[in-house]
């Protein structure tokens, strides 16, 4: 079989909103040497977010571009597709999101021979890496429509948000405008010791290398979205390598536990 030239390891296509900039500048940050990351968007509009219904109408829209825009990626021959957003895998609980997965993954099975990484299920087994952690503090760039959405999907696969706090970001582009000193009060307003770990949805906010430093400054476990579903992919495929610089989940656990 002949290998891609640099992706001799691995070649991953990356699925993301068009408006998404975060998601391919963190995973290439993440990248261990001999992985390639092909990176294809689901187009969208530079949507206005003001208000829950636009909220709602922009995640309709990822929705309704994912399946041409995981066809288009497969065009690549992956080995591997990662789905770079998260607002849609979770919405409507687990078994809608159970569905869809299972759905995109037979298309690229069929097509590709491949698998998927998908938002909600990689944070599934992210969590089996902390077995001591049941309760959970959420910060997102969403409208409360959307963290209602975490909240469901945590619920319904047996973990309670203790308090959730969103940026409100004003469009998808605009999500990664938010500043890293937002995001760390955000960050302490969902904290507390009632808290055993802190999870970042919303793949267009930067927060892996402050993920990295927050679980240092609170002494648990910090798990940004970025980090999680590039470790999946990576651990899906064998690659044990232990990255640093961007978590506990990336530099400690080297596979998905059972």
């Amino acid at each position: 079989m002949t290998l891609d030239y640099y992706g001799y390891r691995k070649k991953f296509a990356v699925l993301v909103p068009s408006t998404n900039t975060a998601v391919e500048l963190e995973y290439n940050k993440m990248r261990p040497e001999g992985v390639v990351l092909a990176t294809r968007g689901c187009v969208i509009p530079p949507f206005k977010v003001t208000n829950e219904q636009q909220f709602v109408e922009m995640v309709k829209a990822i929705g309704a571009a994912t399946e041409q825009g995981l066809r288009d990626a497969l065009t690549c021959r992956p080995d591997h597709v990662i789905f770079g957003y998260s607002a849609e895998t979770f919405w409507d609980g687990k078994q809608r999101s159970d569905r869809e997965f299972a759905r995109y993954n037979a298309i690229a099975q069929e097509i590709g021979g491949c698998n998927v990484t998908f938002g909600a299920q990689a944070i599934m087994d992210a969590l089996k890496c902390y077995p001591g952690v049941k309760k959970i503090g959420v910060i997102t760039p969403y409208m409360p429509v959307g963290d209602r959405q975490v909240v469901t999907f945590m619920q319904d696969i047996g973990y309670e948000v203790v308090r959730i706090q969103g940026h409100c970001s004003q469009g998808p582009v605009e999500i990664a405008h938010e500043s890293f000193g937002k995001t760390r009060q955000l960050v302490r307003e969902v904290d507390g010791d009632d808290v055993d770990l802190i999870l970042q949805a919303g793949t267009n906010l930067y927060f892996t290398e402050l993920a990295a430093q927050l679980e240092c400054e609170l002494g648990k476990p910090v798990l940004a979205i970025n980090a999680l579903t590039f470790w999946h992919a990576l651990r899906s495929n064998g690659i044990t390598d232990r990255i640093h610089g961007f978590g506990s989940l990336l530099s400690e656990h080297i596979a998905i536990p059972e």
